[in-house]
């Protein structure tokens, strides 16, 4: 970007719990959108709590506030990582009362899909689908953050996105859904954006190249094969197949 001109703002709004704000992945997204120098400044602000699904952020007045105070291009939201498996019924009418609200203000909305308890694998499936069938019954977005975390556990099952607690992301699992994001945001790959990234200062994610490499081509074929309508030409998706089926470095 040249010397003086001047920068599109784009303004995200994260709604979610822990599985958002830890490791401030929504500032992770930030550096990355900076660094790749696409003409945009990424402006991020959340509204989470700790173990909150979508039915406590629409019966609370600060996260309703803050949908209508600013003008914002994308609206994230996240439930509770149980949320879609245990009462499908709440996930499914507050993401809906939620989106109406979102689109009232112009906003468009971004499903961030969770990944699932370290020791419940297998429960997945049912969190993809009752994601990816609310992303179509609105024509949302959807950001398939766990279907990366899987396809990472079956690229090279020594590469640790987990926190010990078996339950939240460690910098790494975070860093992986910030590259998704990125590539639902701008329908493109990550790759090559730096795995260091620094917010106020302090040292958030410290890959080396060769692993930010493996997650960002991870995040891209995810996005581009679940979510077609985001990355449309097929070349991409054939060639990031490609590129992943060479060995992945060890963690």
């Amino acid at each position: 970007m040249g010397k003086g001109l001047i920068q599109r703002r784009l303004n995200i709004l994260f709604i979610g719990n822990s599985h958002t704000y830890l490791h401030n992945m929504p500032r992770m997204l930030a550096e990355l959108v900076k660094a790749a120098n696409k003409g945009f400044v990424l402006g991020v602000r959340q509204c989470t709590g700790e173990g909150v699904s979508l039915e406590w952020h629409w019966k609370n007045p600060q996260t309703r506030e803050t949908i209508v105070s600013e003008e914002w291009d994308a609206v994230v939201l996240q439930d509770r990582s149980g949320g879609p498996l245990e009462n499908l019924d709440s996930f499914n009418t507050h993401t809906r009362l939620l989106d109406k609200e979102i689109k009232n203000r112009g906003a468009e909305t971004l499903l961030f899909m969770t990944w699932p308890l370290k020791s419940r694998p297998q429960t997945l499936k049912k969190l993809a689908k009752a994601y990816t069938a609310m992303a179509r019954d609105l024509g949302a977005k959807l950001a398939p953050v766990g279907l990366a975390w899987q396809r990472v556990a079956q690229l090279n099952p020594d590469f640790e996105l987990y926190h010990q607690d078996g339950r939240h992301a460690n910098p790494f699992g975070a860093y992986l859904a910030a590259c998704v994001f990125f590539a639902v945001l701008f329908a493109e790959s990550p790759e090559g954006l730096p795995g260091i990234l620094l917010i106020n200062g302090t040292k958030r994610v410290d890959l080396d190249p060769q692993k930010a490499l493996f997650l960002q081509e991870v995040a891209f074929e995810m996005v581009s094969e679940f979510s077609p309508l985001s990355v449309s030409d097929p070349r991409n998706r054939d060639s990031v197949k490609g590129r992943l089926q060479r060995p992945t470095p060890k963690h």
